[in-house]
């Protein structure tokens, strides 16, 4: 008895270690990746403090499919463990299209300001930015992102009440 014990043991062990060293980031499917959305997590005096969740994407629109998972915002168990930010059920759905030229997202949404409206504070906003930049920025191929409402870059940036950067 004392042998099946020693070998059910090593056994669990070694499914255990096999599970523990295998990527986080490796693709549960095909066609499929591991990308990062960034929410706060409890509060703080840093407005800009996001931390990683993983989402699994389709490829090979990551950026997109990122975008698309982080304007549904955390998960009900995951702000149940004090994830939270700006996103939620109220801005899904609200990307209109992704694109990057010479290493710069253009990223435009259809307006959510009416549903977050307290983002255009000077916390608020930098929250929504650690929020879009630090999840657009993952990729290798974006250097930096701009933000747009219904194609107007200046109704965003106005929205969080800061000048909208030249493209």
């Amino acid at each position: 008895m004392k042998r099946v014990s020693t070998i059910v043991l090593a056994v669990t062990v070694g499914v255990l270690a096999a599970v523990l060293s295998a990527p986080a980031s490796a693709p549960a499917a095909a066609g499929t990746q591991t990308v990062s959305i960034f929410a706060p997590r409890g509060t703080g005096p840093d407005c800009a403090r996001v931390l990683p969740l993983p989402r699994l994407v389709s490829r090979p629109t990551l950026l997109k499919g990122a975008m698309q998972a982080l304007l549904i915002g955390p998960t009900r168990a995951e702000r149940a463990r004090g994830y939270g930010g700006w996103f939620s059920a109220k801005t899904a759905g609200r990307l209109r299209s992704v694109r990057i030229t010479s290493g710069v997202a253009f990223i435009d949404f259809r307006s959510f300001a009416r549903d977050i409206p307290n983002a255009s504070t000077s916390c608020g906003s930098a929250l929504v930015l650690a929020q879009l930049d630090r999840t657009a920025k993952q990729f290798p191929t974006v250097k930096r992102a701009i933000y747009s409402f219904d194609g107007s870059r200046h109704a965003f940036y106005e929205w969080l009440q800061r000048g909208a950067p030249e493209v």
